[in-house]
């Protein structure tokens, strides 16, 4: 694989709290939304209470970019899967623990943000909007 350049970038799925979850997320990572297109759509052919609802967005912060997406009313959103997790490096240990503690507000916290026996500061949770996440930060 010389010469290629391959990007990586989650695709996050939402049963209809897209927008909600990406301002969240916009606020605490000081990041920018790009809604490029909703279910109005008349090709789409969506019901009538998911046509405001997210078809892609973009949503970036510092080099990162996330995509994301509501699903429709009609098909079942199946909940984030436990093995994955969007994990968040830093370099200070205090703009993580607080990065950490709005992330994870109304969610799960599964592992406190601490200091860890392998030496680094490192929690993990789920948040309110079911996406699981890690922050770690190494000295």
């Amino acid at each position: 694989m010389t010469d290629t350049t391959i990007e990586l970038m989650p695709y996050l799925q939402y049963p209809g709290d897209c927008e909600e979850a990406l301002n969240f997320y916009k606020d605490i990572l000081q990041g920018r939304i790009e809604i490029a297109s909703r279910y109005d759509n008349p090709a789409m052919k969506a019901p009538e209470e998911d046509k405001n609802k997210i078809l892609h967005a973009s949503f970036y912060f510092g080099n990162h970019l996330i995509f994301a997406s509501d699903t429709l009313s009609k098909k079942t959103h199946e909940p984030a899967q436990s093995n994955v997790a969007l994990s968040l490096g830093f370099k200070d240990d205090q703009q993580a623990s607080k990065v950490f503690d709005k992330l994870s507000a109304g969610g799960t916290i599964h592992v406190p943000f601490k200091k860890q026996f392998w030496g680094d500061w490192h929690g993990n949770f789920t948040d309110r909007f079911g996406i699981r996440w890690m922050v770690n930060c190494g000295k």
